[in-house]
């Protein structure tokens, strides 16, 4: 009886315990995971309003919200039975003309008016979903809101004053809009730890900040005048980019040694003056950019070159320091008569008479009036006497000075001005040639020195005179082009001289034999490079010798170089080239030269607005492609990116790319070797360049040669951040070689 008995007790208690556990689990699960009605309700509603974005495909009033698995591009956090975290990221990026912007129904006041709805809020995060229309003052309606990322959006407008009061925000993201104006007053958000407002239209006053920012990004707006001498207090600050805006004056020294700076960007602006040479620089600065300003002088000691710790960029300046072939002379920072107003860096940094510097100041001044009073009197001289007498162009036409473009606006002028003067050729001066010089240096256009006859023109080979070898394109002149334009396209066409571009050396107008006394044809003449292209470089082992790892990673830095300045030469940058590897030289110094690049493109007007129509191709031969869609302005930027890219696959591996399958294919199985076997590398590496890289650099390369390869667009990175991470590959790779230690195997 015993014996039976102990068991029916036993399976009494696992039921008991069996039903208990359910109850809980069953409890806890509701628990968990079921929400306030409403709150489903709104994020339904959300979904509409944001026109069914992939993001959120599947969602229904069956969806369990705070169950939902988080990816790259959806995240919902819940506390309790309230939403308290959104992250939705779409596949609609800003992009010229608007094409990505939701329809016109959308509106973003009743956006945020049913954000509102989720008052719990802690993050807002809504990434390239084609948002359009001013951000409503409503946005201050959740009070522990910690983050709010609206970038690459379509916002438009003022920046709400209400932000003010948002006393619990810790990160605002509002890059990549149209924002305008200037930025309220942000002093009062202590709280507030990262700042990024970059590529938007806001200016010109410098915004007013706590002190207690971490990470600060301006760039690519229009700010102007003094960077501000409070921001000598923000110790917290670890990132700073104040690039391409139209900041002037000195740099402030103690940026440089901030406690906390790690990154600081303060490129294509207009800086003058001297960086004194008793600078510090901070232990954790690591990233230094100050190109393409109007600096003299020297470097202090923490800057005149680069480390294993810290890249620093400063072409494009009149330093004597660093590589001067990136630098230009004295005159060029001083033409507009800026170093005149201050005295120099050391008189400022070491005077101890208040006086003497005033006096100094005003003196600068006097002196800078009058200089800019003369060159006002001689440059209203020199148009009058430049002023052309017929529409018509004579034959064959030799002008000896362009006319200055007054199509562009200042903002324009000032971008193109800024870029150009990056790593440009200063040794051959750009020129007008005559038919008779051109036709001795082809021999009268021999059919035998024909290179190319397409779309793009006739391209003949050709001889200078002192024995340099030269490539003379033919273009016939758009018979709808006003011959009075020309002058000042060909001023765009002289800037096309980059140490990493085939550049344009000169041209020649040639009129009708009709004697109608108008243009007809126009041939640029460029250098032609003879040291084959990149890939014969690498592939070609029989007929030279291969290019080992550091001549490869300086090859495409170079690439990369030119690429950044075609995007940045003109207003709007010249995109969508033709960067196949086959397109690439190399030099007899191995030096890259991208030598099928398009040409600018030219507004009809002076009313013309960027990106909005009012464009037109000065020559028959330059089709679409040729110039550079101006109504894809980011997909064309993109596209070089792609190119850089399979160019980048192509040095690591020593394969050609092959068909777009066959990249993808490639990508996914590098892709798998960094996840699961990152030592399996080596093997994918071009076994000529075994023994010769650091496996960090090429770990380097190879995931940013990833990221430019992506099939998305928009997940591709920008120009800049390709080359600053080259750079650092190179700097990898500078330190390995350099090291005694040989121990490192590949």
């Amino acid at each position: 009886m015993t014996s039976l008995s102990l068991p029916r007790r036993n399976s009494s208690a696992s039921l008991l315990l069996f039903l208990l556990l359910c109850f809980l689990s069953l409890f806890i699960s509701s628990d968990a995971q079921q929400l306030v009605p409403s709150q489903s309700r709104t994020l339904l509603r959300l979904q509409r309003l944001l026109e069914y974005p992939q993001a959120l495909a599947g969602w229904s009033s069956a969806t369990a919200f705070c169950s939902l698995p988080p990816s790259l591009s959806l995240s919902v956090a819940c506390s309790g039975d309230r939403i308290v975290e959104l992250v939705i990221v779409g596949d609609r990026p800003a992009s010229p003309g608007g094409r990505n912007a939701l329809s016109p129904a959308f509106s973003s006041d009743s956006l945020f008016t049913t954000l509102s709805r989720l008052p719990s809020l802690t993050t807002i995060s809504l990434v390239a979903l084609g948002l359009w229309g001013p951000l409503p003052g409503k946005v201050d309606r959740f009070p522990s809101l910690k983050t709010l990322n609206l970038s690459s959006n379509y916002f438009a407008g003022a920046i709400p004053v209400e932000i003010m009061t948002m006393s619990s925000l810790q990160n605002l993201v509002l890059s990549g809009n149209s924002f305008n104006g200037s930025v309220p007053d942000l002093k009062s958000l202590t709280a507030l730890v990262e700042l990024n407002v970059g590529r938007n239209r806001l200016g010109p006053d410098f915004p007013s900040l706590s002190s207690d920012l971490v990470a600060l990004v301006l760039k690519d707006n229009s700010f102007r005048g003094k960077i501000p001498a409070s921001l000598a207090s923000f110790r917290q600050l670890q990132k700073l980019d104040l690039s391409s805006n139209r900041l002037a004056g000195w740099i402030p020294p103690s940026l440089f040694s901030l406690r906390s700076i790690r990154y600081l960007d303060l490129s294509h602006n207009t800086f003058t003056g001297e960086i004194p040479s008793k600078v510090s620089c901070g232990e954790e600065l690591g990233f230094i950019d100050i190109t393409n300003n109007h600096l003299v002088g020297g470097l202090p000691s923490c800057m005149r070159s680069n480390t294993s710790t810290r890249v620093v960029l400063s072409s494009g300046n009149c330093l004597n320091a660093g590589d001067l072939r990136h630098q230009h002379s004295d005159a060029y920072c001083n033409d507009a008569a800026v170093a005149a107003v201050l005295p120099p860096a050391s008189k400022i940094s070491g005077s101890k008479s208040n006086v003497g510097v005033i006096l100094g100041i005003a003196g600068g001044v006097v002196v800078g009036a009058a200089w800019l009073l003369l060159l006002v009197f001689l440059a209203f001289r020199r148009a009058r006497v430049e002023e052309p007498k017929a529409i018509a162009l004579p034959k064959p036409v030799a002008t000896k000075s362009l006319a200055q473009d007054s199509t562009r606006t200042p903002a324009e002028a000032g971008h193109m001005y800024g870029a150009a003067r990056t790593e440009t050729l200063g040794s051959i001066p750009y020129r007008v040639f005559s038919m008779e010089e051109l036709q001795v240096a082809t021999n009268g256009f021999d059919p035998s020195n024909l290179l190319e006859d397409s779309a793009r023109g006739q391209f003949y080979k050709g001889w200078l005179p002192d024995g340099s070898l030269t490539t003379v394109r033919s273009l016939r002149l758009n018979q709808k082009f006003s011959p009075q334009s020309l002058p000042q396209y060909l001023d765009l066409i002289s800037k096309l001289r980059h140490h990493h571009l085939a550049s344009i050396l000169g041209h020649c107008i040639f009129g009708s034999q009709d004697g109608s006394n108008t243009t007809t044809m126009v041939f640029l003449v460029s250098e032609h490079v003879t040291n084959g292209t990149l890939r014969s470089h690498i592939t070609e082992w029989r007929k030279r010798e291969m290019l080992k790892w550091p001549q490869r990673l300086a090859a495409v830095t170079g690439v990369a170089r030119g690429i950044q300045f075609l995007h940045t030469v003109t207003v709007p940058g010249i995109i969508g080239n033709d960067l196949n590897i086959e397109n690439i030289m190399l030099d007899k110094t191995l030096t890259a030269k991208i030598s099928n690049y398009n040409l600018p493109v030219f507004p009809k007007n002076k009313n013309s607005k960027v990106l909005q129509g009012g464009y037109e191709r000065p020559f028959v031969a330059a089709d679409d492609r040729d110039l550079g869609s101006i109504h894809n302005l980011e997909q064309g930027e993109k596209e070089d990116i792609y190119q850089l890219g399979l160019i980048l696959l192509e040095i690591i591996t020593g394969k050609p790319t092959g068909s777009k399958n066959e990249v993808d294919s490639l990508i996914s199985l590098i892709q798998k070797t960094l996840t699961d076997s990152p030592s399996d590398l080596k093997e994918i590496a071009d076994p000529t360049i075994r023994g010769t890289y650091a496996v960090d650099s090429l770990r380097t390369a190879i995931e940013i040669s990833l990221n430019c390869a992506s099939r998305y667009p928009n997940q591709r990175p920008s120009i800049d951040d390709v080359l600053w991470n080259l750079q650092y590959s190179a700097q990898i790779q500078d330190g390995w070689a350099s090291s005694e230690n040989l121990s490192i195997q590949v």
